[in-house]
């Protein structure tokens, strides 16, 4: 029985990762002022509750404030999941945020993104 519940958590977990990850590219009302992804999100045995992580990046100043804006589009996020996910319950979102205490490879793609691209 355990296991079945764990599978359903599970593709719970995916699905509310797949949605939001979708809400954060194309459904804010305004583009964020640094970059964030969703790392991951846990859901809890009840599937009442989901904890969604994010990883900021940009400057202190850039974090904060895309924080805030995050923060403030949680309702979004929560109409989203309410919408698309099939489920008996819809899992009350909290939010999560990290910031990379040093600089990696992702760190570096993103860097090479916003340089301007030259057409010889």
């Amino acid at each position: 029985m355990s296991d079945n519940r764990d599978k359903r958590v599970q593709r719970v977990e995916r699905e509310l990762f797949e949605t939001l990850s979708e809400f954060l590219l194309h459904g804010l009302r305004q583009p964020l002022p640094c970059y964030a992804s969703i790392s991951a999100v846990e859901v809890n045995s009840s599937l009442r509750h989901a904890k969604v992580f994010f990883r900021l990046i940009g400057d202190a100043p850039q974090v904060t404030e895309g924080q805030k804006m995050l923060d403030a589009e949680r309702a979004g996020f929560q109409r989203e999941i309410a919408k698309k996910i099939e489920s008996k319950f819809c899992p009350v979102l909290k939010f999560t945020y990290g910031v990379a205490e040093k600089r990696d490879e992702i760190d570096e793609l993103f860097d090479n993104l916003r340089k301007p691209k030259h057409d010889f």
